[in-house]
């Protein structure tokens, strides 16, 4: 499990968003003579895409999680995640006001990761915080893909879904360029933190339809539309400088391992019973879903998957499993993940810790915690979505 354990922090290192965002930032649009290169930085590793990217003379606005560094001379506003809070309603207009206060001579540079859509918030005024946190709370248990839930989450915003581009067009502003830390297995740049600067593909129909399939409470329906492709304001240049196929692809580079098609989606348990199949070294990235049942303890899906691998595992004295987060977060826990082998589902049950029950009730975070399997939570500078790493 070491082994496992070494190469995870390989891949995070090598995804650093610093290193990946120094050499792209070189292509930003200059302003015009008298203007003022502004920069916006939303989500989990926008400090450290901040710190790579932004000059001597740029002003930088800046929206992290807590525990996420502060440039100096950054204005830094933090929000809360997963669920959105009065921080994040602060940081949300902050960024509006800000894109309001420039000029066509200005030229912007937009860098975002995930986490942005709890991070930063700015709903309509006919939705109060209380409704906004009752629909991203809903959408956390729906086990919608995450694809889904910024469907919802955009058309409830006058940030989210091109609010901000629009926000910088209404000021003339035409120059401008974004770089995106890209977490999500479909939508690509305009899906991360449900793209605030770029136009937005679905319709109002697509969300509504989405708040009735998964139950979602009333607020959900007050859905405004949202910037589309094509239009005028959608005017800013999207990047990539990395994605959830990024992570496999360095743990294959590194160690050998041969690389699943990735990223890889669906549920946990699908996956689970897919790495049950496989034999050798072999790894993967993507991000899963999870549906949360009622009334269970926080957990995460990195977590959950690894207990469910230790069942798969169980009596292989070769085996080790390891499911973690590059951003070194697995949900609302403290810990990135876990890593497991073939003696962990037999040692927690001589324990008494019933591991098949926590399974069951999504509580494996206390099993694997009891075991000293958590890999600790630690703000790491990467975001790429989750990674995987088989041995058998």
């Amino acid at each position: 499990m070491r082994d496992l354990l070494a190469l995870y922090e390989e891949v995070v290192r090598a995804l650093d968003a610093r290193e990946l965002t120094r050499a792209a930032a070189r292509r930003v649009p200059p302003p015009a003579q008298g203007g003022r290169l502004v920069v916006f930085g939303l989500g989990k590793v926008a400090a450290e895409m901040v710190e790579a990217a932004r000059g001597p003379a740029d002003e930088a606005i800046l929206v992290v999680p807590q525990g996420a560094p502060a440039p100096p001379g950054t204005r830094v506003l933090r929000g809360s995640h997963p669920l959105p809070d009065a921080s994040s309603l602060i940081a949300g207009e902050a960024l509006l006001a800000a894109a309001a206060s420039l000029s066509e001579q200005d030229s912007v540079l937009l860098l975002i990761s995930g986490g942005g859509s709890a991070l930063a918030e700015a709903p309509h005024p006919d939705l109060s915080l209380d409704d906004v946190r009752a629909v991203n709370q809903a959408l956390l248990h729906s086990g919608a893909p995450i694809e889904e839930m910024n469907c919802v989450r955009a058309h409830l915003s006058r940030l989210k879904g091109g609010g901000l581009a629009r926000a910088l067009y209404a000021r003339g502003v035409r120059r401008g360029r974004a770089l995106v830390a890209v977490d999500v297995p479909l939508g690509g740049v305009r899906a991360v933190s449900s793209g605030p600067a770029i136009g937005d593909r679905t319709t109002c129909a697509d969300a509504l339809a989405l708040a009735r399939r998964y139950s979602l409470p009333e607020p959900a329906t007050r859905v405004r539309e949202t910037l589309k492709p094509g239009d005028p304001a959608d005017f800013i240049e999207h990047e990539a400088i990395c994605d959830l196929r990024s992570p496999a692809v360095e743990a294959a580079r590194r160690s050998g391992a041969r690389m699943l098609d990735s990223p890889v989606r669906g549920t946990v348990e699908a996956f689970a019973e897919r790495l049950a199949r496989e034999r050798g070294f072999v790894c993967a990235s993507g991000e899963l879903e999870v549906r949360v049942p009622p009334g269970a303890p926080h957990g995460g899906r990195d977590q959950h998957l690894a207990l469910l691998m230790a069942r798969v595992l169980r009596g292989d004295p070769r085996a080790a499993f390891l499911a973690a987060g590059t951003d070194g977060r697995d949900g609302p826990t403290s810990s990135a993940g876990a890593r497991v082998d073939g003696s962990t589902w037999e040692e927690a049950e001589r324990r008494g810790l019933d591991p098949a029950k926590a399974l069951a009730a999504f509580d494996a975070a206390r099993v694997l915690h009891a075991l000293g399997l958590a890999i600790p939570e630690r703000h790491t500078g990467a975001h790429a979505g989750d990674l995987f790493l088989l041995s058998r």
